[in-house]
């Protein structure tokens, strides 16, 4: 049976310590952390903090858990401005610390805008290249890079820019993360689409959404998540899935209980 973990992103608003402690008494060994700009940052955003980087060591021996992928954004892929040179630098400070926890590395599939810096063919071009050097710098480390998309908030939002990019991104450099809540968001057929990039498919993100809102708890949106489970185990899928609830339709105090029935839904689903 495929694995069911948990993202700190699910509790961003609390310390990474207190993150893990809820995922924990959720009854997951499974993780992955989110290091994202104003999203989450229980991963360091600030590369080289040390000190830092050694309270994430502590905190993740100190609850049991394995971490699945660290999800961080080393800069904008399209962005003419992101030289290659730092892109090395920064790609080999994070697959260093994947490598030291043992996780993959999850990437964006482009700057959190859908305007092209250029034009839509240029920045798609950037973008491969952008994760064909990751990808290299990764591999050196013994770690697999994967990038997320479509992303309703990024610059592959939509069908015909993930098309393309996978087009130019063969799976040898880079897997691929699906969420649900995007590909719901953008008014595609996530069960269809599932189906459709099974063969590239690595790791599942969950949240519910609705088009055009992506921040939905589990059975508050319209994702068939059931139907996505089956059109990926039909086709061989027995990857991960990872709860990312960073949802907006829960109070603080009630997000562990949110959560701990969105563990119990999807688990129904992956047992039966």
């Amino acid at each position: 049976m495929s694995e069911l973990g948990c993202s700190t992103i699910s509790f961003r608003h609390r310390t990474l310590s207190e993150a893990l402690a809820a995922i924990s008494r959720l009854g997951m060994t499974g993780v992955d952390l989110g290091g994202l700009p104003g999203v989450c940052e229980h991963f360091p955003v600030e590369r080289g903090r040390d000190v830092e980087l050694a309270e994430v060591v502590e905190a993740v021996e100190t609850f049991r858990v394995e971490v699945w992928a660290l999800n961080v954004d080393p800069g904008a892929l399209n962005d003419p401005g992101l030289d290659e040179r730092t892109l090395v630098s920064r790609g080999h400070e994070l697959a260093a610390h994947a490598r030291r926890l043992g996780a993959a590395l999850i990437v964006p599939c482009g700057a959190p805008a859908r305007t092209p810096f250029v034009d839509e063919a240029a920045d798609l071009a950037r973008t491969a290249r952008g994760l064909r050097v990751l990808s290299s710098v990764a591999a050196g480390h013994g770690v697999r890079l994967l990038v997320e998309a479509p992303h309703h908030h990024r610059f592959c939002h939509g069908l015909e820019r993930l098309r393309a990019l996978l087009e130019l991104v063969p799976a040898d450099v880079a897997g691929l993360v699906y969420d649900v809540s995007h590909v719901v968001a953008g008014g595609v057929d996530e069960v269809a689409l599932a189906a459709e990039l099974a063969e590239r498919i690595e790791h599942v993100h969950l949240r519910d959404a609705v088009p055009g809102e992506i921040n939905r708890s589990i059975g508050r949106g319209a994702a068939d998540f059931a139907g996505v489970v089956d059109a990926l185990r039909e086709r061989g899928y027995a990857g991960r899935y990872v709860l990312e609830l960073e949802t907006h339709d829960v109070a603080e105090h009630d997000r562990e209980a949110v959560a701990e029935s969105s563990r119990d839904a999807i688990s129904a689903l992956l047992r039966a």
